[in-house]
């Protein structure tokens, strides 16, 4: 497939992920300091456990140049991006900060169970399903944050999770570094691998490729919806 028929295909994966009930009961959380607490903790995990993900890509992967451009992706996600000069975890402490958690608040939190099993399920994914379906199940992660693929359906994750906590939270933009940078950074990052599936993907394997970004997304779709019940269940 053409670069063009890659972005249309998995760009569908992300949209039906973002039109599911669970995204929605997500969204339509009222959020309180509480709740915005227990939004930030599993995202530690998350952001320190996905990055295990791409490394395992990078090592079943035999192409030079596509192990480079998951190296330069890595590095911007656990040490900088040029639009937020910092790490993506040091992103959370200083917007945890603003609702009331310390560093060591995010790092002794225990995760939710949704978090555990999907964090186990990317990992699964990266270890036994091949190379290339293993980036585009990872890329693809990417472009929930991806306005240009979103915005008729509310905006990205970032983007949406930015309007609710300005709303309810009334922050300013300083505030929530986390939601600023990724809205940028992942549009970037949204681009980087379409041309490594273009160049890469056996013809005859496309399907595969898809079959295992859908699921890629019904994690995520676990991830949100474990997240959801337990912001509402707080006050």
């Amino acid at each position: 497939m053409n670069p063009q028929e890659w972005r249309q295909q998995l760009g569908e994966c992300v949209r039906d992920l973002f039109r599911s009930p669970e995204m929605e009961q997500f969204y339509s959380v009222k959020l309180s300091e509480k709740r915005a607490q227990i939004y930030l903790l599993p995202l530690r995990v998350y952001v320190r456990n996905r990055p295990d993900v791409w490394p395992q890509v990078a090592a079943n992967c035999p192409e030079f140049d596509v192990k480079q451009r998951i190296m330069s992706h890595e590095y911007e996600e656990l040490i900088e991006d040029e639009h937020s000069k910092h790490g993506h975890l040091d992103l959370i402490f200083r917007q945890g900060k603003e609702v009331g958690l310390s560093i060591d608040d995010i790092l002794a939190a225990e995760p939710l169970p949704t978090t555990t099993a999907s964090v186990y399920a990317w990992w699964w994914i990266a270890r036994t399903r091949s190379w290339q379906e293993s980036v585009a199940a990872s890329t693809i992660a990417e472009w929930t944050n991806d306005d240009r693929l979103l915005g008729d359906l509310g905006g990205g994750n970032c983007t949406r999770l930015y309007k609710n906590w300005k709303r309810d939270l009334n922050l300013s933009d300083a505030q929530m570094p986390n939601f600023t940078a990724h809205s940028k950074a992942d549009v970037k990052h949204s681009d980087m691998f379409i041309d490594v599936l273009e160049k890469y993907v056996v013809p005859g394997r496309e399907q595969d490729v898809l079959k295992t970004a859908k699921e890629s997304m019904d994690i995520h779709r676990a991830y949100f919806g474990g997240m959801a019940q337990a912001m509402e269940k707080a006050n």
